[in-house]
């Protein structure tokens, strides 16, 4: 019997090589002769054996995945061969049989005791078919056959494994006994502790995974790992995690876990902090360059312009010599920036000329300089002249043409407006933004009510949890006169999302039911987050409540 060649390309492995060299040898090929000085070597292969291989392949390449995965396992058990187990088990992953890939790894296991990655790929099929319970022993293992040196990385990795299974409770347990022999090891410790915190967090026991953030800091207090556990506990608002922080700063000579710091401390707001922060860590460590980006934007963020443009010019200043992708990212972001600071100061060209000036190697970078001058111009309000440069750069790009879209709407070009966005839909069917602008400009001028709606839903179908078209759902049905189901989606989208835009609408929709008192209290709100939001003060100026 003739095979075709292809079967060399199916599965390169060094079993089926030999098998295929075997099987296509022609017919008069010379024997090695026995006065060869060359040892004959006896494959243990079977013609029986490759025949068995070679169908199961020709199965699976005529598209019989059931076939051909029970005659490369049958195969594998009968020559305990490591790749056709494997071949085994990739087969049943690519025809998403979990228990068929199951099956064919606890065979590689059981052939193999000794064998890491055969009892990982078990462990990780039990959890991916969510047999939670069942996984204990596979964990122990694989902790257990970790060579010492790699064994804290190999705990590092446990959260991960479990990241989707359906009970985190029983995760956690699991996890715990599976780390009671490491979490008083001096080299395991701090790992262990973080994993199972790591576990327990997921199953929302914050307090116990604060604890072993605190048991990972005591064991070893230069592991970054309970660190950053505290850090996102802090991020949560979990009591008690700031102080252990606070801790692991103290004891931690570390720029990251400070970085990290700052990080959460913008998170929740807590800007005069983040800033003294910046202060002291700029100090300590001036060559950190992303410090310096962090405080200017700070510093600009809070109209603080001259150290702001100080802290941008430093960064500018070290970033321009470094090469990298993010150092280009944020160099713009910097430069924008300290254009804006020249745009505050009445100097628009030369905040206009500072942003010509950044370099463009790609489309891309390209596209970030072109939306930062735009940018720059809609917050002096000149409109037609952000119109303007987007003409010039006459872009199909569909985040190009969106922001377009966006300012023929602020020049009362209604028609064009619509033009682009349908443009940018027809280029990018899932950009929810256009569909969502569209539908939210008409239902804004009470046209075409019911193609408003059904734009709006079109864009919660691709992002349902962004606040912003949630509220333009809530509005759409205030225009068609469902107040029920306006105030519904509003009050959700505020709670996502405080904004002085949502809040002008939500109280509109409370004052056309008659609930005043809370009217005034969302809109008293709304000022304080944004006292200038062009939709909130009209909303104020045309009902006339009194806050």
């Amino acid at each position: 019997m003739k095979f075709p060649l292809f079967f060399a390309r199916t599965w390169a492995g060094p079993l089926f090589v030999l098998a295929g060299a075997m099987l296509l040898a022609p017919a008069d090929a010379q024997t090695p002769s026995s006065e060869s000085n060359e040892p004959v070597v006896n494959s243990a292969l079977t013609g029986e054996l490759l025949y068995e291989i070679l169908l199961g392949e020709l199965n699976l390449r005529h598209g019989e995945p059931g076939a051909g995965f029970s005659l490369l396992l049958d195969a594998a058990r009968r020559s305990n061969d490591v790749q056709l187990f494997a071949r085994s088990v990739d087969i049943a992953l690519q025809a998403r049989s979990g228990d068929g890939a199951l099956m064919a790894a606890r065979a590689w296991a059981q052939a193999y005791p000794q064998d890491r990655k055969a009892n990982l790929q078990v462990l990780q099929i039990l959890l991916a078919v969510n047999q939670t319970s069942e996984s204990q022993d596979f964990l122990k293992k694989e902790l257990a056959l970790a060579p010492l040196a790699e064994r804290a990385v190999a705990i590092s990795l446990i959260p991960r494994y479990f990241a989707r299974v359906s009970d985190k409770k029983l995760a956690a347990d699991v996890v715990q006994k599976a780390l009671e022999p490491y979490l008083n090891q001096k080299p395991t410790a701090a790992a262990s502790w973080t994993a199972l915190g790591r576990m327990r967090l997921a199953s929302d026991d914050t307090q116990s995974a604060l604890q072993a953030a605190q048991k990972g800091q005591a064991a070893d207090n230069q592991a970054m790992g309970p660190a950053l556990l505290a850090l996102e506990l802090m991020g949560r608002q979990v009591k008690g995690a700031q102080e252990q922080v606070t801790l692991a700063l103290r004891q931690q000579s570390s720029p990251e876990l400070a970085m990290s710091y700052v990080r959460v401390l913008i998170e929740l707001r807590r800007y005069s902090d983040a800033d003294q922060q910046l202060q002291t860590l700029t100090q300590s460590y001036p060559q950190q360059a992303e410090a310096w980006l962090i405080l200017g934007s700070l510093q600009f963020e809070q109209g603080q312009d001259e150290q702001a443009e100080t802290s941008l010019a430093k960064f500018v200043q070290m970033a321009s010599q470094d090469k990298s992708t993010n150092s280009a990212r944020g160099i713009t972001q910097a430069q924008t920036r300290r254009a804006a600071i020249l745009a505050r100061q009445g100097k628009l060209n030369e905040a206009r000329q500072l942003l010509a000036q950044l370099p463009v190697s790609n489309d891309e970078e390209l596209r970030s300089r072109l939306m930062a001058e735009v940018q720059l111009l809609r917050e002096q309000r000149q409109w037609q002249a952000a119109f303007d440069v987007l003409v010039k750069a006459n872009s199909n790009h569909p985040d190009l043409m969106y922001e377009q879209a966006m300012l023929a709407e602020k020049l009362n070009r209604l028609d064009e407006m619509e033009k682009l966005l349908r443009a940018v839909i027809e280029q990018d069917p899932e950009h929810h933004n256009a569909y969502n602008a569209l539908g939210f400009s008409l239902a804004d001028r009470k046209l075409r009510l019911p193609e408003a709606k059904a734009l709006i839903i079109k864009a919660v179908s691709f992002a349902p949890n962004d606040p912003f078209i949630t509220d333009s759902l809530g509005w759409v049905e205030f225009r068609l006169g469902n107040l029920t189901a306006a105030l519904q989606h509003l009050q959700k989208a505020y709670k996502e999302r405080p904004d002085a835009e949502i809040a002008a609408h939500l109280g509109e929709v409370l004052w056309q039911l008659s609930r005043q008192d809370e009217a005034r209290a969302v809109w008293r709100e709304g000022v304080k987050l944004s006292p200038d939001n062009e939709t909130l003060q009209e909303t104020l100026q045309r009902l006339k409540p009194q806050l």
